[in-house]
């Protein structure tokens, strides 16, 4: 594993700093502009929302860059930093393809009815959409957060892969769905309230009603059920290809949980690159401003940039 990259708490970013050093993709007379394009895709009956990113000038043979995005709320944290890191790749000439699974954004669909493998079916259909319009061989898969487990099962049902990047990912379920119970109870002794539930009896409550409201978003028993026995790494066995690791998180070094995915990947044979971006989103809140960050955007330029 390559020592992990380093970013530090970014200032307020602009746009123009996606690009890299010496880059002139953005200014220069006669440079090809990309083309984001919104759309409605269909995928076992329902409509789902996406958008394409078209390269102006696209790089032959490059793969399609498919995002994986988060799960309920968190969908919606991250949604800036991964827009801004779409138009930074396709500026270097990587098609980009980002879309809404059912029960998400503006795509069709009961949230309540999501599962883990109705996730990975959406990502598939999407992939397969996104190599129709990108003319692309293969994938880039970006899983943010719960869509790594997303990203994950898809590469496990024999998606046409070429590489992979995690965003802080989660590996074991249980554990994401216990913080973000935990993640709520503090925002409420934060406000001067003080719970009425512990973490284990939300879990109950879970069980018993269907659902827990977390944040004015609901956490299904549907989609906790579903997921209750994944894990990351376990689910990555038979993946052996370049991989890319980012921990969006306040702390110096990389969280044991994601070593460990690096180092088994290793093991089995993928190159893995690694990055600590020293900053706390806030994944299971909305904040104001919307959370950016353009050295990762750059990050995973550079990455595809080095595969290519």
């Amino acid at each position: 594993m390559r020592p992990p990259t380093h970013l530090p708490p970014a200032h307020p970013p602009q746009e123009p700093a996606l690009l890299s050093p010496g880059s002139t993709a953005a200014s220069s007379p006669g440079t090809a502009i990309p083309d984001e394009i919104p759309l409605f895709f269909e995928c076992e009956g329902r409509p789902l929302y996406a958008v394409h990113h078209a390269p102006g000038r696209a790089r032959p043979g490059a793969p399609v860059v498919v995002h994986c995005h988060g799960l309920g709320v968190e969908q919606i944290t991250a949604y800036r930093a991964e827009v801004l890191c779409a138009r930074a790749l396709a500026a270097a000439g990587f098609p980009v393809f980002r879309y809404h699974a059912r029960g998400h954004g503006d795509s069709g669909g009961d949230f309540a009815a999501v599962t883990l493998a109705s996730l990975a079916d959406d990502a598939l259909g999407a992939a397969a959409e996104a190599r129709r319009r990108s003319g692309a061989e293969s994938v880039v898969w970006l899983g943010v957060r719960f869509g790594a487990l997303v990203a994950a099962e898809a590469i496990a049902r024999g998606a046409r892969t070429a590489a992979l990047a995690l965003w802080e990912p989660v590996h074991r379920p249980p554990d994401y769905f216990r913080g973000l119970l935990r993640g709520m109870l503090f925002s409420q002794v934060a406000a001067g309230h003080a719970p009425d539930a512990t973490v284990d009896q939300l879990l109950e409550r879970l069980a018993e009603a269907g659902r827990v409201d977390v944040h004015g978003y609901y956490l299904h028993r549907t989609v906790f059920d579903s997921a209750r026995d994944a894990d990351l790494g376990s689910m990555l066995e038979s993946f052996r290809g370049p991989t890319l690791i980012a921990q969006i998180a306040a702390r110096p070094r990389l969280s044991p949980a994601h070593a460990a995915l690096a180092t088994a990947l290793e093991q089995r044979g993928a190159t893995v690159d690694t990055m600590c971006v020293n900053e706390e989103p806030g994944w299971h809140f909305i904040s104001n401003p919307a959370w950016e960050c353009p050295a990762l955007a750059l990050r995973m330029r550079n990455w595809l940039d080095a595969l290519a």
